[in-house]
């Protein structure tokens, strides 16, 4: 019975572990394989006292270790900050200073984000406050860095 106990554990545990690899796979199988296998080691186990002392121990067991050796697993791989962008001294940069002023028309709905055309020039727009429709002529009413602010110019 304890074999079968540690074996179903050891089948949700790493099933658990698999889907945490692999976020996603198989419309997470893993988490209802790694459920359903602790589940049946528990009603196995749950019998009597011991079996219940035996079960808790090993799942703590298992659970403790394999946390362990996940944690050094994505330490060493570097998936903990991996995906946070650190380096963006790269990426290019435009001066929009150039288009205070300018008018043009509004590409998509601005929401209040959208892109605007200027004289062939697509560049992505703020509304200064209630969205512009597609379609409606702007004028470029201020501008901060990389972000153009826009507002609807009367009389469409």
């Amino acid at each position: 019975m304890y074999g079968l106990v540690i074996g179903l554990v050891v089948i949700g545990v790493l099933a658990i572990f698999l889907e945490m690899l692999m976020p996603g796979w198989d419309a997470y199988i893993g988490v209802f394989v790694g459920i359903i296998a602790f589940a049946v080691a528990a009603g196995v186990a749950i019998n009597t006292i011991e079996g219940a002392i035996f079960f808790i121990g090993a799942l703590a067991a298992l659970l403790l270790v394999g946390g362990y050796g996940m944690y050094l697993f994505l330490r060493r791989r570097q998936l903990n900050g991996g995906m946070v962008l650190t380096d963006v001294d790269d990426a290019p940069r435009v001066d929009v200073s150039g288009f205070l002023g300018m008018e043009g028309r509004a590409v998509t709905l601005l929401r209040p984000v959208g892109d605007v055309d200027f004289n062939g020039v697509r560049m992505q727009a703020t509304s200064d406050g209630p969205f512009i429709d597609k379609g409606t002529k702007v004028r470029v009413t201020e501008t901060q860095a990389t972000k153009i602010v826009v507002c609807a110019v009367e009389g469409n």
